[in-house]
């Protein structure tokens, strides 16, 4: 089975054991959830933005750009085709697509391309992957990229069993700094997560 379709049964296992909400999502909370979504929005003008959303799960990022902006186009992406119809009932007005975005990205660039949670899998070569999946988005943006990743510095404990994989966040800004000298940095909001923001 392909890293993809585990990442992609584990969601499902955790929406058939929790419903509709954000622990579905593998977020511990509500509101472990919020924070997140709104250090995602802090530094960001989204106001007349197209906005893509990776992994967006039932959309519940939606709000919080709209407390932001009056006007923004968003667009949602997911692996998990139960996530996407959910969504498209709760937000009728917005669009969303079944996709897997790092492995086939859309052709169509964003203003703002954002992701929460979508980074954190335990996967093998992690920084690898990492790097691929960032670089993908910075390509696809054409104002800036925002997502936030599980770690910190020093780096946390990694472990084969656990399914999250704790980043080293400066090995992270590293690489953001080299496809971009503007970056934002947001590391004090919650232990082993952190923010990143990435301005063409």
């Amino acid at each position: 089975m392909s890293e993809t379709s585990k990442i992609k049964e584990r969601y499902l296992a955790s929406y058939k054991k929790f419903g509709v909400g954000p622990k579905a999502l593998r977020f511990r909370s509500r509101v472990a959830q919020e924070v997140r979504f709104l250090n995602l929005v802090a530094d960001v003008d989204i106001e007349g933005k197209s906005v893509l959303d990776i992994g967006c799960g039932f959309g519940d990022i939606i709000p919080f750009i709209s407390a932001k902006a009056k006007h923004f186009e968003y667009t949602g992406i997911d692996l998990v085709s139960e996530f996407i119809e959910i969504a498209r009932k709760k937000h009728p007005e917005h669009e969303f697509i079944i996709g897997d975005y790092f492995g086939k990205p859309l052709q169509e660039k964003f203003d703002i391309v954002l992701t929460s949670g979508t980074l954190n899998s335990n996967v093998e070569y992690p920084m690898d992957c990492r790097e691929k999946a960032i670089k993908i988005m910075f390509d696809h943006a054409k104002e800036a990229v925002v997502f936030n990743m599980a770690g910190g510095y020093p780096q946390p404990t990694n472990k084969e069993k656990y399914k999250v994989w704790y980043a080293n966040s400066l090995e992270i800004l590293k690489f953001c700094l080299s496809l971009s000298p503007k970056v934002i940095f947001r590391h004090h909001y919650r232990m082993k997560d952190f923010t990143l923001i990435i301005f063409k």
